[in-house]
This record gives structure tokens, C-alpha cells and sequence, in this order.
């Protein structure tokens, strides 16, 4: 009775002993390869397993133990059409005393356009990464050539320089994640990278963060960093800061905190500079959310919230 229904699944089904004989396939499967069920009896399995994925799967199949019975596989199936991307999912029926591997079963499903259409898009990312870098680069050499010959003080050039770093590390981190998110710890490693070691402490839940604020996110956290640096608790040795976030209203509400410390006393500016008006203006419009700046004599802090679920 359960080989007439396996025999009547759509899916791929074969029972096979631990060095790949098989015991038997339903029709889904024979109908793959272009045989009958009863002539792959005794058969291999590795007969249609592409060679260059041999070592794979045979290194997957054996993390079959009895304290983990399944496993799932990706590797190409050679069939009558040719090589085709199948999902197995591979549950191990029997083991010996020793624990070892007697026989398996694999259940699979053809999932050869997914992976097509993965291989596409991971093409299109990589393209889309390479132009923007390229473009960002561009622009650093129109900045470097345009303010060669002017007589700017040089600080503010390195600052543009390092924003437009900043920016590329943005879209390189996007790119590493084939522009699926980051974790938000991640985000404010990025967002800080200038900061000299050991002088950020940053905790809180793992959120994954979608694609669109990752960049201004990083841009506001390497604007807070530079700002520290220069006026704030970084530009002594004996300063640091925390960083600390939280998730709320079912997790679709994020809220992070700046907190400055051990560094020399603030004074509130007498007007709002590029910094400044680049987070609240990144926090309001890009994020749709809100920030608070307050210059506490003994540290700055920066608040700010938004939705996440919008940017999902």
C-alpha cells in the first residue's frame, strides 16, 4: 500500500542503500530518466548524480546520523533532457549499531528555472555593483580634479571624500547580501568603520533590516562617527560610544540610541551644520521617521525611530 502511494506521487521518490544501490523509484522518477521503475532496481544512484556534484553530495548524505535524519540537497539530476537542478530531501529510514547510514530515501523536486532565475538576478546585482562603484569613483575623481587647483582648505574635500566611502561600503554591503538586507548589528559595524577600534559598544536584538535604509542608515551612523571624532567623545582617548537599539509594536518599529561618553563637555551649536541637517533630513525622508538631537553637557545623544515594515 505505501509503494502504491509513493508510486502515485508527482514527485521524484527513491529508496536507496547507503552506497547509492537503489531499492527503488516510483514512476516520477523512472519517467525522468526514461525507465521503467523496475529496471533501476539495483542500479546507482550516483549513475545520475552529475559528477562534479559527487563529492558534495556524498559529504551531505553523510551528516544523515541518527540524531539527524534529514537533510536537503540542491545538485544536478541527470535525466533524459539532460543535467536538471533538483531539490532532494533525503530522510535516513535505517542505521546499524554503530550509528552508520543503512538505507535513505530522497524525495525531489525540479526546481531547475529557480535556479535560473537566481543565476540571472546574481548577474544583475553584480552588474548593478560594478556601476555604481564605478559611478562613485567617477565622482571622487570629478571632486579630487575639480578642487585641485582651488584654494580650499583641505578638510572639507576629505570629508566629501570619506561620505563617498562611506556610500560605496553602503552598496558593497547591499551587494554581499544580494541586496536581501543586513542584519542591523552589521549595519552599524558599517556605519562606525572609521571609528578606532574598541571605542563603540552597540547591542541589541537581531533585526533584519531591509534593503532601502541600509544606506541611510549607514550614512547617518558614519555622520555621528565623523562628528565624534572631530567634536564628541572620539576625539579624546578616553571617550567611547554606546549604541543601543530595540524593536517594537510587533517588530515593525525600530528605535536606536547614540550615547556619547568621556569625552569633553558639549556646546550646542549656535546653528545647524551639513551633519546636522543630513541625519534629521535622512531619518524624515528616507526612513519616515524621526530623530532628536540633544546636546547634553556631558555627551551628545541622538535618537531616532522608524518604521520597518513600510521598507520590507
Amino acid at each position: 500500500m505505501l509503494l502504491e502511494i509513493l508510486d502515485a506521487q508527482l514527485e521524484m521518490v527513491c529508496r536507496f542503500r547507503a552506497d547509492g544501490t537503489i531499492l527503488f523509484v516510483n514512476r516520477a522518477y523512472a519517467a525522468s530518466i526514461g525507465e521503467q521503475p523496475e529496471a533501476l532496481a539495483g542500479r546507482s544512484l550516483w549513475d545520475f548524480v552529475r559528477g562534479e556534484d559527487r563529492a558534495s553530495v556524498q559529504a551531505q548524505l553523510d551528516r544523515l546520523t541518527p540524531d539527524n535524519v534529514e537533510v536537503t540537497i540542491e545538485n544536478h539530476f541527470e535525466t533524459s533532457d539532460g543535467p536538471r537542478w533538483t531539490l532532494w530531501r533525503n530522510h535516513a529510514l535505517a542505521f546499524d549499531a554503530q550509528g552508520q547510514l543503512l538505507i535513505a530515501q530522497s524525495t525531489g523536486i525540479d526546481i531547475t528555472e529557480r535556479r535560473l532565475l537566481e543565476e540571472r538576478t546574481a548577474l544583475l546585482i553584480d552588474e548593478l555593483n560594478h556601476r555604481v562603484k564605478n559611478t562613485l569613483m567617477v565622482v571622487q575623481a570629478m571632486a579630487q580634479q575639480t578642487f585641485r587647483d582651488v584654494h580650499l582648505p583641505a578638510q572639507p574635500v576629505a570629508k566629501f571624500n570619506e561620505r563617498l566611502s562611506a556610500l560605496a561600503g553602503a552598496h558593497t554591503m547591499l551587494s554581499r547580501a544580494n541586496w536581501g538586507g543586513n542584519t542591523l548589528d552589521e549595519i552599524v559595524r558599517q556605519g562606525t568603520a572609521i571609528c578606532r577600534r574598541g571605542s563603540v559598544v552597540a547591542q541589541g536584538p537581531e533585526i533584519l533590516i531591509p534593503a532601502g535604509p541600509t544606506v541611510p542608515l549607514i550614512m547617518v551612523l558614519h555622520e555621528l562617527s565623523t562628528n565624534a571624532m572631530k567634536y564628541g567623545a572620539l576625539s579624546n582617548e578616553h571617550g567611547w560610544v554606546e549604541i543601543d537599539w530595540t524593536c517594537d509594536c510587533g517588530g515593525e518599529r525600530v528605535g536606536l540610541v547614540w550615547r556619547e561618553l568621556g569625552g569633553p563637555a558639549v556646546v550646542a551649536p549656535t546653528r545647524k551644520g551639513f551633519g546636522s541637517r543630513m541625519i534629521e533630513g535622512a531619518v524624515a525622508r528616507q526612513l519616515s521617521g524621526e530623530a532628536e538631537v540633544d546636546y547634553a553637557p556631558d555627551g551628545l545623544v541622538c535618537r531616532f525611530a522608524f518604521p520597518l515594515g513600510q521598507h520590507a
